[in-house]
């Protein structure tokens, strides 16, 4: 498995140049002009994961979902992880490395509340109610705030309304399992070709949540799995969970990522070779503290997504080249005045051919 850079590291890991040549990582210039929003969205990326064989290594006799059948399936899945009460313990596995996290969730008459902390390493923790997340850095004194869609990481899927799910997966059920001690379905999601990775989901068979997930790639090996160790499902929480463990705000600085609705598209940006099944999903802007603004696009399948980072100038030292996280692949390359950062949880073929078919079409005026 390939793995540059892990991921879940702490902020001072990921967002400290200096820090990360100590630990022999690199990021690409144009990532270190706004680490801290990409820092988040490797971290959510992450949640989602999507091998192959049966669960525990029997013999299981594959049973095909129709299309239909595979995006009702996944609606309750995803769901089930925006509706429901629960709270426990996962790991995330990435080759050798191993990170736990506790996470609760819980709904209300006011929407959902989740608060995900990150138990090894560096304290860090992400409280979310509804779309609005606050990232929590103790070691920087620093909390994130940023508008974002709730269900986009484990135990959610990046479902999108308009997926055709069956189109480009071939969905079948794989027998049945145990996570966390409750009764599992097992399921497969074969890519049909090799723009995107395969997945197998453990999905609880009483309430539908997904409660492991192992991401594979186009040889059959698992490059990544997440899962539960613990977990209640259904059960009041407490709301002082959903608070952050701060004891002084003493120091603590704020900073807010202004993200608002934006037509890039319309604006002259192309994408003249799409990836077979990804369809664009949301335009937004970002403006940042020094009130630099970096433009987003972004694409999915329903299960994965591809974002399109688009900044003026960027920096001028910056240099082209591919970065490697995990699953995640990013592809930094400069096109005219603009500097374009491609990233996704999808293999790099995937992520090249967007950015070498993005193309950018000043409007003329009438």
């Amino acid at each position: 498995m390939k793995q540059h850079i892990d991921p879940y590291a702490s902020g001072a890991q990921r967002g400290n140049p200096k820090r990360q040549s100590e630990m022999g990582l690199t990021w690409p210039e144009p990532l270190r002009s706004f680490h801290v929003w990409l820092f988040v969205l490797a971290l959510l990326l992450a949640w989602l994961s999507g091998p192959v064989g049966a669960a525990d290594g029997r013999t299981v006799a594959a049973v095909r979902t129709p299309g239909t059948e595979a995006n009702l399936w996944l609606a309750r899945v995803q769901g089930a992880a925006q509706r429901l009460n629960y709270s426990g313990n996962f790991v995330y596995q990435q080759g050798s490395q191993l990170h736990s996290s506790r996470i609760s969730h819980a709904v209300d008459q006011s929407g959902e509340h989740e608060k995900l902390e990150i138990l090894d390493g560096k304290s860090l923790e992400y409280i979310r109610h509804n779309d609005e997340l606050k990232c929590y850095m103790p070691d920087s004194k620093l909390v994130v705030i940023e508008k974002r869609p709730s269900g986009e990481r484990f135990p959610g899927l990046l479902m999108s309304s308009n997926a055709d799910i069956d189109a480009f997966y071939k969905v079948s059920r794989i027998g049945a399992d145990r996570v966390a001690g409750r009764a599992c379905q097992v399921t497969l999601l074969e890519p049909r070709d090799n723009m995107r990775y395969g997945y197998r989901l453990w999905t609880d068979q009483q309430t539908g949540l997904l409660l492991k997930a192992q991401t594979i790639n186009d040889r059959g090996d698992v490059i990544e799995q997440i899962g539960f160790t613990e977990v209640t499902i259904g059960e009041n929480i407490d709301r002082s969970r959903f608070k952050p463990n701060v004891k002084s705000w003493d120091g603590w600085r704020r900073e807010t990522l202004d993200v608002t609705p934006a037509e890039l598209t319309q604006s002259g940006w192309t994408l003249k070779n799409p990836v077979p099944g990804f369809q664009k999903i949301r335009e937004v802007k970002r403006v940042f503290a020094d009130r630099r603004e970096v433009g987003q696009i972004v694409y999915s399948d329903g299960l994965a997504n591809i974002s399109v980072f688009i900044e003026t100038n960027g920096t001028p030292s910056a240099t082209e080249g591919d970065t490697n996280l995990g699953t995640i692949n990013v592809v930094s390359r400069r096109h005219g005045e603009f500097w374009l950062t491609v990233v996704g949880e999808v293999p790099v073929n995937s992520i090249r051919q967007v950015a070498s078919s993005l193309e950018f079409a000043k409007s003329v005026p009438r």
